[in-house]
């Protein structure tokens, strides 16, 4: 990872989320940890991460209410969320990716699990970013191709009509 990503993780379980947040930490995440889905709609109002990583069953707001938050203030260029649940993990990873979570993960996993499916996420989110670049800057250079040809029109249209002139002004001679 060329910058550090800043990974909100949102879990319940205290012994789980201990072990998540060192782990990811010593894997080079900026991580930050909330335990109720309250406290991360808060925190996701006050800050934006690159990546969230959020259990579904919560106390105080589920994960999906997470996930629409995101998803409502801000493009997958700036944040990614990815889901977890060891409860009907299909049904919720099926709802989940259409609403528009990046990934889903059943619970239990592995940690390399979590570090390989975040690597992604953040890969890919780093390709969106630079194709979000690319289109601005091509949207520019076709906007200042644009305000060339229109320059070199009204060049052209003024050079036709001195030479329509001089060639009437040497008729009349």
């Amino acid at each position: 990872m060329a910058e550090v990503c800043r990974v909100l993780l949102v879990e319940d379980d205290p012994a789980l989320a201990a072990l998540l947040q060192e782990y990811l930490s010593e894997a080079g995440y900026d991580i930050e940890l909330c335990m109720r889905g309250d406290s991360a709609l808060e925190l996701l109002n006050k800050e934006r991460f690159d990546l969230v990583l959020s259990d579904i069953v919560l106390p105080g707001a589920d994960g999906l209410s997470i996930l629409q938050q995101v998803i409502s203030t801000y493009t997958p260029e700036q944040t990614l969320v990815l889901l977890m649940t060891g409860y009907s993990a299909i049904d919720n990873a099926l709802v989940a990716v259409e609403q528009g979570a990046y990934d889903f993960v059943s619970k239990p996993f592995q940690l390399p699990e979590i570090r390989v499916r975040l690597g992604n996420a953040s890969r890919y989110q780093q390709l969106l970013r630079k194709w979000e670049t690319v289109s601005h800057r091509n949207v520019e250079q076709v906007a200042e191709y644009a305000a060339d040809a229109q320059q070199h029109e009204r060049s052209v249209k003024d050079r036709t009509a001195v030479r329509a002139y001089i060639r009437n002004e040497a008729v009349q001679s």
